[in-house]
């Protein structure tokens, strides 16, 4: 079970006739498809007062990137603060006459994934409102992975913001504990969290934001996400292989595939769907604990080596400051220009 099915187990839910807000997405359904909304208010033991969406909306139907506005829910009648629009924190008057924040996100593991950076601003926020927080978890696909460069401080964004490793591996709630451990404005935090009861493999995939329908492309994200800073790149955005291709209009991918070995990547030559440009496609065996940063590095190098670093950095709509806060720092890139083996 998710942690919301966990919870709802339960014969009495804690605190009470709390009024409560909800941080939740498209994603926050229990094991019937049921959203998490819905079963507090058909629960009745909390009044839900207030709700709040991450990046891509409660509805998770919007775009990488795009602003969200408030608005009200046309079947709950209640409020969605967006904590992707004029604020990512929500301030201390929208957390007033509240007695409960419960949080229900499903999350990747990865660090430029938003939803660790909302999690820690609203944890932030509930501490210093003395807000009691329940974080309902879900299993992610890259549980136990652990790669990639930690954050250099100096590339602190919203897309690079906790202090941790850049596949991190950890859910929504045991990251809530690492963080209310670690960060010195979360050590007053009243803080609990509800586990899921089986491992990922065995619940149902929610997609968590319009790109990410599977697990599969969940689990590659951290190998394609550099499309995002690299504009002549197609992944399958939001097609049924999104975020499992690498494709541009004159790879030629054959040569390319020694050189992305890892146990259990799978790496094959194809074309876009979309646009019919040669591919790099991946495929990862269920089990496989691989290293996905290593992976990218290679992947990185290997395009440099065959059409050079200007065509990943330099070419027109390129965002290298982008893709270093995505990297959480500007080593990766300078090693990959400098022509430094993977």
């Amino acid at each position: 079970m998710f942690g919301l099915d966990v919870l709802l187990t339960r014969p009495k839910l804690p605190r009470q006739g709390a009024r409560t807000g909800l941080l939740a997405h498209a994603a926050s359904l229990d094991l019937n498809g049921v959203h998490a909304a819905k079963r507090i208010q058909e629960r009745g033991e909390w009044r839900l007062q207030r709700l709040f969406s991450p990046e891509h909306g409660f509805h998770g139907k919007g775009a990488a990137g795009e602003i969200i506005p408030t608005q009200t829910h046309p079947d709950f009648h209640l409020p969605i603060f967006s904590l992707y629009g004029e604020t990512r924190t929500p301030p201390p008057e929208w957390l007033e006459d509240l007695d409960l924040m419960v949080i229900d996100l499903q999350d990747l593991g990865i660090r430029c994934y938003t939803y660790a950076s909302t999690l820690q601003n609203v944890l932030r926020a509930c501490a210093a409102a003395d807000l009691p927080v329940l974080v309902l978890d879900r299993p992610t696909p890259l549980a136990g992975i652990v790669d990639g460069p930690d954050l250099d401080p100096q590339f602190r964004s919203f897309v690079g913001q906790i202090d941790l490793p850049l596949v991190y591996g950890l859910s929504q709630g045991p990251l809530a504990l690492h963080l209310q451990k670690t960060d010195p404005k979360l050590h007053r935090l009243q803080l609990e969290v509800i586990s899921a009861s089986a491992p990922s493999r065995d619940l149902p995939w929610h997609p968590p934001s319009p790109a990410i329908g599977s697990p599969e492309s969940a689990r590659l994200y951290p190998l394609t996400v550099w499309c995002e800073a690299i504009p002549e790149v197609s992944v399958d955005r939001g097609g049924p292989r999104s975020f499992q291709i690498w494709a541009m209009p004159d790879l030629n991918p054959d040569p390319l595939i020694p050189k992305l070995q890892q146990p259990g990547l799978h790496v094959e030559s194809g074309h876009s769907e979309k646009e019919g440009w040669p591919a790099l496609c991946f495929r990862l065996d269920p089990e496989a604990d691989w290293k996905p940063m290593t992976a990218a590095i290679q992947l990185l190098t290997a395009l440099r080596d065959q059409l050079g670093a200007e065509r990943l950095f330099a070419c027109p709509g390129a965002r290298p400051a982008f893709f270093d806060k995505l990297m959480g720092t500007d080593r990766i890139r300078r090693q990959i220009e400098h022509r430094k083996h993977p």
